[in-house]
């Protein structure tokens, strides 16, 4: 319809008034009339400058000639001459990087280089699950078109997803997930959010560290620390097992009375919570075993659990490959018994310590477990406290450990935990002998005397 004759002449009249100050502003070099849009541009792309630096004032001398060759465009058509409007243009895919699926396939597949640091599967799959996630809320965006409001969009829309769910419903698409009433479902802790939101942070720093986001102007990672929740880490640390709950659990009919629930594993649920209190090895390290990582030592003729990465095992860290002494009440209660049964009809060293425990899909071999040793503990053993999980084994024992006299670099070795420090990483830390003296010395909390396996 065009300008009404008046809105166009007072049109006139106000654009000279800008076109001046704006060039005014341009000739003295001084680009503080557009901070506000530079700033705003800026924080969009997911940059955060302070105005005095260098770069923010470069910046913005760019939004600057924009304003003057803008309103010299439009002074020209106020004037009658004929000025096309300019098409908005989408930056090359250059200038974009990677997808964000691309990005993941470079991330999972490590460096090149010999020892390069490579993620575990496990890792991998929580990572694909995330970028999954993403795609399903925001499309398989390359990463210069991912900025922190888009980031921060997919935090909330995960921290709505309950943390367990069933098959069904895992299997839907995430906006169609999230218009499903799962207001009854325990909802997912912000550790567990900012632990995706941590994944793909680790993907995009790997495709900046390969050079693949040098030509996007001005880059910052956008799943950076600003974005992650606030944790109160007291309502997030996991607890040790008090005594009485120690005695709940192996009081409980798998060991009373011998009984093996559905989704146990088998004979996983008789001895998963035991080596996991007499070793403090972590779940998915147990759930891994092969007949063969449960070895007799050719020196000392001690058993003993080997933690690694072979035959397609994971480990959460570097640190975490060690040998972990077999406990002595371990041996009494009947183990090594149970591995000579697997071997009457296992077909070679190679098959699993536990057949019967799976992995179900793209999951850990420990995933349903864990869930089912959950609710085992909340409504069988009655240990209600939301803190107390598996992982409380874990707790228990560095208690135990400390509780033997037993020095903290020990201690670390059996577990698996970082010590810090160059040189204790020297020789790959202690030899077994050792390591069996300081587990002899570590006594159950509870009497575990009456404590026998039998085949079932």
């Amino acid at each position: 319809m065009g300008m009404l004759p008046d809105h166009a002449h007072i049109y006139g009249e106000w654009l000279p008034e800008l076109e001046d100050e704006y060039r005014a502003a341009y000739a003295r070099r001084d680009p503080k009339i557009v901070y506000p849009e530079t700033n705003i541009a800026l924080k969009e792309q997911g940059v955060y400058w302070d105005k005095s630096s260098r770069e923010f004032q470069e910046a913005a001398l760019v939004v600057l000639e924009a304003h003057v060759r803008a309103y010299d465009a439009m002074g020209k058509r106020q004037r009658g001459e004929v000025i096309p409007t300019p098409l908005a243009t989408k930056p090359s895919a250059e200038k974009l990087g990677p997808k964000l699926s691309e990005a993941l396939a470079s991330w999972a597949a490590g460096g090149s280089a010999h020892n390069a640091k490579k993620p575990n599967a496990n890792t991998v799959t929580e990572a694909e699950q995330a970028v999954r996630y993403f795609k399903e809320l925001h499309g398989d965006l390359r990463l210069g078109e991912i900025n922190r409001q888009k980031a921060r969009a997919f935090r909330d829309a995960v921290a709505k997803v309950p943390s367990a769910l069933p098959r069904d419903l895992r299997k839907l698409p995430l906006p169609e997930l999230l218009k499903r009433d799962l207001s009854d479902r325990t909802p997912r802790a912000a550790t567990t959010v900012n632990k995706i939101v941590q994944i793909l942070g680790a993907i995009v720093s790997r495709a900046e560290r390969e050079g693949f986001l040098d030509k996007v102007p001005g880059y910052a990672n956008p799943f950076g620390k600003a974005i992650r929740f606030s944790v109160d880490a007291h309502q997030t640390r996991r607890r040790h097992f008090e005594k009485s709950d120690l005695k709940a659990i192996f009081e409980s009919p798998i060991y009373a009375d011998n009984v093996r629930p559905a989704g146990g594993g088998g004979e996983a649920a008789f001895w998963f919570p035991l080596i996991g209190l007499l070793s403090g090895m972590r779940l998915d390290e147990i759930a891994q075993l092969r007949i063969r990582d449960l070895r007799e030592d050719e020196d000392t003729s001690r058993w003993y659990f080997d933690i690694d990465r072979t035959g397609g095992r994971s480990t959460k860290t570097t640190s975490s490959i060690r040998h972990v002494p077999l406990h002595h009440e371990l041996k009494r209660i009947g183990l090594l018994k149970y591995r000579e049964s697997l071997l009457k009809s296992a077909t070679s060293l190679e098959s699993p310590l536990w057949p019967e425990v799976d992995a179900h899909g793209e999951r850990t071999r420990s995933s349903a477990w864990s869930k089912w040793f959950g609710r085992y503990l909340r409504s069988t053993c009655a240990i209600t406290d939301a803190s107390k999980v598996f992982h409380s084994f874990r707790h228990t024992f560095k208690r135990m450990t400390r509780d033997a006299g037993i020095s903290e670099e020990m201690h670390d070795a059996l577990t698996g935990h970082s010590s810090g420090g160059v040189g204790r990483s020297y020789g790959k830390g202690f030899s077994l002998k050792p390591l069996a003296r300081a587990v002899d010395d570590v006594q159950a909390p509870i009497d575990l005397s009456r404590l026998t396996w039998r085949a079932i």
